[in-house]
């Protein structure tokens, strides 16, 4: 129970990379922080909202579905992708889930939980990429990556086979 305490009190933190170059003198600070943002540098008034990482969830999770039950497929339970290969709507929803669910899924999630911040001012230049700790949309962002990663992975392995003669991979 202490531990989905401690997970919910740090809701709303940020985690971010602040970077800060100045001329006079000569310095470079890159600094790694957990909770509030760097001084000087105010919260987006969008934060993480419950209903945009349900919608991206919703937007990935058939492409996922059928990714999970052709892996249980490899291995001897071939039940569930049976279903789903055999099934019209399935594949339509797969397909429609990966070219625009995923890429949909990220913008969503990461346009609510991202801060980025560039300034300049009298010889001094600072950057700033953050991120706010917002467990459902950051598990919706790595899983939409993972995923499409893989996929395009592997079609990038297939065409490199078929261009180099193995006539199975094209």
């Amino acid at each position: 129970m202490s531990e989905m305490t401690r997970a919910r009190s740090h809701l709303g933190d940020w985690i971010s990379i602040h970077a800060h170059a100045g001329r006079t003198p000569l310095r470079f600070k890159l600094s790694f922080g957990f909770g509030d943002l760097p001084e000087g540098w105010a919260s987006p008034r969008h934060g993480a909202r419950l209903w945009t990482g349900v919608v991206g969830l919703a937007c990935i999770a058939p492409f996922i579905a059928l990714i999970v039950a052709a892996s249980l497929d490899r291995v001897g339970l071939s039940q569930l992708y049976g279903w789903l290969s055999s099934s019209s709507p399935a594949i339509l929803a797969a397909t429609i889930s990966l070219f625009v669910g995923i890429p949909v899924a990220i913008a969503i999630n990461l346009w609510r939980i991202t801060r980025l911040g560039f300034r300049r001012g009298a010889g001094v230049i600072e950057g700033l990429v953050a991120v706010e700790y917002a467990p459902l949309h950051l598990v919706v962002v790595v899983a939409a990556v993972l995923f499409g990663g893989l996929f395009v992975g592997h079609l990038a392995a297939d065409t490199y086979a078929c261009i180099n003669g193995v006539k199975s991979a094209c």
